[in-house]
């Protein structure tokens, strides 16, 4: 993403991630024995949200979490802890609680970790979880896997990659790690979730696609019709799907071949009718995603003769050109509209964005209709990255000029027009600010606690309007 991945990539950019990096399995429970005293373990409500429990070594860090109903400290359970990129821990633990029901999963969501953190400080917060996790529920030590959504996602990627505790990562809506190792590891597994609108699209394909080719990470991708965002529960379904499978590959005894059986067969039926309807690179897709899936641990005979059919097909040739053909125009395009920030004119973007949208409603091809999606989801973010360094350089004419612009590419987006109130309260435009925080909460903004902690705002404390905007969000 260049200079515009900085609130994804800042936590890249110091230390490597300390923990043995040779695959023990003693990394998490060992790496905090000599402060943390182990304790017995806890009963904590089951079948229910926990919003906050606080870590017992550090008051300031706390955790999203949810627990089976069948849970008991007799027994112990797979954890995926997940990360968010805005540190909101009980974002995917109440979005995924159904899943982590249905495959006995402990879910775990740090309210710590987020967009912004140094890298160390990311691993620091990590540690704390997993230490205080390990000592008061009962984990299978076997079975860890990390989550994480954007930045999250980095995280996630980058302590999966030098910590051999961890079995798996799941990687939404990014996927390069948020620091880069020397000796990365090999043996764990790697999934990856793209909607096909997020700016992140072709990075996270081309990871799965090139950066792990060639290793020996199990890997697999997935994705939806979406934007940057967590993905819906079905799609997080198969990847937790995956992450059973490839424990069963390990463990023949917990193998379900019932459930296999049950499972696989709607893919089976799609690469048939792919087929049937001469629809060969979509065909192949399907295919190589299945064996992926299922390969060792079902009959997959028919999927393997395909798949070698198609290797040589012309039409899965064609696929697979015009996707690289469609990725390099994307870059191109983010490039094109990057030079206009710095262009400080506003009628060229009226006029470049109005054509953007337009090409997107006119568009035949839905490759390309998708690629023009992803850019303008990219220039959002480009916006979102200019409006909010300038506001808190306080340089308020950028800031103001470049508001202007978010609103004007993502016209739905709340934080547009939080940060153009923002904006506005600090330039003593107070009816201006309350219009911005109106149309910021109608279009979805509900933290009222950054409202209230926002030094921006102080000017309009004691507003009946500003009172009645917090009252929206309350309600």
């Amino acid at each position: 993403m260049n200079k515009i991945r900085i609130s994804f990539l800042a936590i890249a950019t110091l230390l490597l991630f300390s923990c043995n990096t040779k695959g023990n399995k003693k990394n998490i429970e060992n790496q905090t024995k000599d402060t943390i005293v182990p304790v017995v373990k806890e009963n904590f409500p089951k079948g229910e949200v926990i919003e906050q429990v606080v870590c017992k070594s550090d008051a300031t860090q706390s955790y999203a979490m949810y627990l089976p109903k069948n849970y008991s400290t007799d027994k112990t359970y797979p954890v995926v802890y997940a990360f968010d990129a805005h540190g909101t821990g009980k974002l995917p633990v109440a979005k995924y609680k159904d899943l982590a029901e249905q495959y006995g999963y402990i879910l775990v969501g740090s309210n710590n970790s987020k967009n912004g953190n140094a890298w160390e400080e990311s691993v620091n917060i990590a540690e704390k979880l997993f230490a205080d996790a390990q000592n008061r529920l009962s984990i299978n030590t076997q079975r860890i896997y990390l989550l994480g959504f954007s930045g999250g996602a980095r995280v996630a990627n980058g302590i999966t990659i030098t910590n051999g505790a961890i079995e798996g990562v799941i990687c939404c809506g990014a996927a390069a790690p948020g620091m880069n190792s020397k000796n990365p590891r090999n043996n764990y597994t790697w999934m990856g979730i793209a909607g096909n609108e997020d700016f992140n699209y072709t990075e996270i394909r081309k990871y799965d696609m090139v950066d792990l080719a060639g290793h020996a990470v199990k890997h697999a991708l997935l994705t939806f019709d979406g934007k940057h965002e967590w993905c819906p529960v079905e799609v997080m379904d198969e990847a937790f799907w995956w992450l059973e499978l490839c424990e069963m590959r390990k463990n023949s005894a917990l193998k379900n071949d019932t459930l296999i059986k049950r499972r696989i067969a709607p893919a089976i039926k799609q690469i048939e009718t792919f087929m049937q309807k001469n629809q060969t690179f979509e065909a192949y897709q399907i295919c190589k995603k299945t064996i992926n899936f299922y390969d060792g641990l079902a009959d997959l005979s028919y999927c393997f003769k395909t798949y070698k059919q198609l290797q040589t097909d012309a039409g899965v040739d064609k696929g697979m050109k015009l996707e690289e053909t469609v990725w390099a125009k994307e870059e191109q395009q983010k490039q094109y509209y990057m030079s206009g920030f710095q262009a400080n004119d506003f009628e060229r973007w009226k006029r470049e964005i109005g054509g953007l949208n337009q090409k997107i409603k006119t568009e035949k091809d839905k490759n390309t209709a998708l690629m023009y999606k992803r850019v303008l989801s990219y220039l959002s973010l480009a916006a979102y990255m200019q409006s909010s360094g300038a506001l808190k350089q306080n340089a308020i004419p950028q800031a103001e000029y470049f508001c202007k612009i978010y609103e004007l590419v993502d016209p739905t987006n709340n934080e547009a027009y939080y940060l153009s109130a923002a904006v506005a309260a600090k330039e003593g435009k107070l009816k201006d600010a309350i219009t911005g925080l109106n149309e910021s909460v109608k279009n979805g903004f509900k933290d009222l606690p950054r409202l209230q902690s926002d030094s921006a705002f102080i000017s309009l404390k004691g507003m009946k309007e500003f009172d009645e905007v917090q009252k929206k969000i309350g309600k």
